[in-house]
C-alpha cells in the first residue's frame, strides 16, 4: 500500500506553460483522505511551493532547495546550513563565468546581485522571497544559506556544469535543468530528505511513489520502489526508473495517481 508520493515541479508536475492541472488538487484531497501524504519536490523555493499550493498547504510536504529545506505543511523539519566561509569560493567562480549568475538561498529569503533581464525573469518563477543586493556574500551573513543556485540560460549542462566540477571537492554539485546548477552540502539531496521523511513517518520505500523527470531527481527515484521517469524525462533519468508515467503537457503524474488509486477522474 503506497502511504507517500512525491513529486518534482518543473517538466513534472508542471506543464510547458508552467502550469499545475486543476485536476491535481482534488487527487491530492483524495490521497490525503486515505492517509496517503503528498510532497512537493523540487529545487523551488519553500515560499514559492507554498504559493503554487495555496489552499493546501496542512495537507502537504515540501521537499524543497533540491532537498536542503523539508516542511510538514508550515512545519520545519529540518535545513541544511553552508557555513558562510565556504561561499566565497564558488561565488568568486561564477561571477568570473561569462553569462553565469549566482543566487544565494536562504531560509528567510533568496539574494541575487545581477540585473540582467532574462536572469531576474528566470529568478522570479523559482523563489517567492527574493532580494536584490549589492553583495550576496554579505547579505548571506544575515540569513541561514542552504544552497548556491548558479544560473546560465539554456547552457547549464555544456558550460557551467563542466565549469562548476572544481566545487565537486566541497559541494554536491547537481545539474537541476537545463539553465540551472545547484551546489549543496555533500549528501543534501532529494532523496536523502525522502529517507529522512521515511523515517519520521515510519514507512518503507516499498511504500512510497515518486515522479521525476531530470537529474536532480535521480536520489528520489532511488529512495523510493515506485519510481515513474516523465515521458519527456532525461536519458539519464529514464535508465534509473522501474516505469513512465505520460509527460507533463498531458498531466501524466494524474493520469497514473488516477488509475494507480483508483480514483474518478
Amino acid at each position: 500500500m503506497i502511504k507517500l508520493v512525491a513529486a518534482d515541479m518543473d517538466g513534472t508536475l508542471l506543464d510547458s506553460r508552467k502550469r499545475l492541472s486543476p485536476r491535481l488538487f482534488p487527487v491530492i484531497h483524495a490521497l490525503r483522505a486515505r492517509g496517503v501524504r503528498f510532497a512537493a519536490a523540487s529545487g523551488r523555493q519553500y515560499y514559492n511551493l507554498l504559493q503554487n499550493f495555496a489552499g493546501f498547504e496542512d495537507e502537504m510536504l515540501f521537499i524543497s532547495e533540491n532537498g536542503a529545506m523539508v516542511f510538514d505543511g508550515r512545519k520545519p523539519l529540518y535545513t541544511c546550513e553552508i557555513p558562510a566561509a565556504d561561499l566565497a569560493a564558488p561565488v568568486k567562480l561564477v561571477r568570473a563565468l561569462l553569462g553565469a549568475h549566482v543566487i544565494l538561498c536562504g531560509a528567510k529569503s533568496a539574494y541575487l546581485e545581477d540585473g540582467d533581464p532574462v536572469f531576474n525573469e528566470n529568478a522570479g518563477m523559482y523563489y517567492a522571497r527574493l532580494q536584490r543586493v549589492p553583495d550576496v556574500l554579505a547579505a548571506a551573513e544575515q540569513d541561514v544559506i542552504c544552497k548556491v543556485a548558479v544560473f546560465q540560460h539554456h547552457s547549464a549542462e555544456r558550460t557551467a556544469y563542466p565549469a562548476l566540477a572544481p566545487c565537486a571537492a566541497r559541494f554536491q554539485v547537481v545539474l537541476s535543468g537545463d539553465s540551472w546548477v545547484d551546489l549543496m552540502e555533500p549528501g543534501t539531496n532529494k532523496g536523502g530528505a525522502m529517507r529522512q521523511i521515511q523515517q519520521r513517518l515510519h514507512i518503507t520505500p516499498d511504500e512510497c511513489m515518486a515522479f521525476g523527470d531530470y537529474l536532480n531527481d535521480c536520489e528520489l527515484m532511488q529512495a523510493v520502489t515506485h519510481s515513474y521517469a516523465m515521458a519527456n524525462a532525461h536519458p539519464g533519468l529514464r535508465r534509473l526508473c522501474r516505469y513512465e508515467a505520460p509527460s507533463n503537457d498531458e498531466d501524466g503524474v494524474t493520469q497514473v495517481l488516477l488509475r494507480e488509486f483508483g480514483l474518478p477522474g
